[in-house]
């Protein structure tokens, strides 16, 4: 049960971690992008070195944590597989505490659980509606910046 425990808080984290490493890459190409349309401005340039730090430590960042979630799923995997195409069911012990593990965020107990149910929902309700926001002003702005054809008439 610890075992299973551990695994689904490596789970969670690196779940995170990409989640913020991913958002760090697209921060930092965005800065990039913009200093370089805007090359010839002081600000722009000094920048640069900064954007591309944070831009490859964070690509750095997402791959170990891309990593370290292959490596803690794989044996669960395995589990799983074996189950499917064996029928060996001598570790399904092991695969179903592991995912009701991952469901409870970590250090929480199961009578917290409750509370947290909706968590992930809500979670990712809200990711998706300020990536809809981001794209509406995007939209708007860029046809802000267009001049609009005159009709002569």
């Amino acid at each position: 049960m610890y075992v299973a425990r551990r695994n689904a808080t490596f789970v969670q984290m690196s779940g995170l971690l990409m989640l913020l490493f991913s958002a760090l890459v697209v921060i930092a190409a965005a800065a990039l992008i913009a200093g370089r349309l805007r090359s010839g401005q002081p600000a722009a340039q000094r920048a640069r070195p900064v954007a591309t730090t944070v831009f490859l430590t964070s690509a750095v960042g997402f791959l170990l944590s891309s990593a370290t979630l292959y490596l803690t799923y794989r044996p669960y995997w395995y589990i799983f597989q074996r189950v499917i195409l064996n029928g060996d069911t001598s570790q399904t012990r092991d695969l179903r505490d592991f995912l009701m593990a991952t469901q409870v965020p970590p250090g929480m107990g199961s009578q917290t659980y409750l509370l947290w149910l909706k968590f992930p929902i809500y979670f990712w309700i809200g990711v998706t509606l300020l990536g809809l926001i981001g794209l509406a002003l995007i939209f708007l702005r860029h046809f802000q910046g267009r001049p609009r054809p005159r009709v002569s008439g």
